[in-house]
């Protein structure tokens, strides 16, 4: 014997508000197929959804992290070797110069790129940052 689903009756639908597949109030049908339902746990009332829809995943781009990486090591590895003067300890009272060499007690070693009033570019061995300074 086949289950008939009928205004009024019980049915496993997908609660928009609870999130989850829950037992429903059976409220409306069109046709032979449900469209409204109410949600026995909250109590909202919405369409008739079976299960979540499954979202077709986009494809992945591949990963340019380890790339960048590698360019940005080589680019600081190029900067360390045409940087001009001895290596400044880096303070953020201190004013720095495009192509200063810096020590940064975390990043290390850094080449400084841009100055800008308050701040200068710096590239260290993983990436560029941003630093206070006082440039003016």
């Amino acid at each position: 014997m086949t289950d008939r689903i009928s205004t009024g009756g019980d049915i496993d639908a997908y609660c928009t508000k609870c999130k989850l597949k829950l037992e429903h109030f059976v409220l409306a049908i069109v046709d032979g197929a449900v469209v409204k339902v109410k949600c026995k746990t909250c109590g909202s009332i919405h369409k008739f959804k079976g299960t979540p829809a499954a979202r077709p995943k986009a494809p992945r781009k591949p990963s340019t992290s380890a790339k960048s990486f590698v360019s940005t090591q080589a680019q600081w590895e190029t900067a360390v070797d045409t940087a001009h003067g001895p290596d400044l300890p880096y303070d953020m009272e201190s004013s720095f110069r495009a192509g200063d060499l810096i020590v940064h007690n975390f990043f290390g070693k850094g080449v400084v790129l841009k100055t800008y009033v308050g701040k200068c570019s710096v590239l260290f061995r993983d990436k560029e940052r941003l630093l206070a300074t006082s440039n003016t």
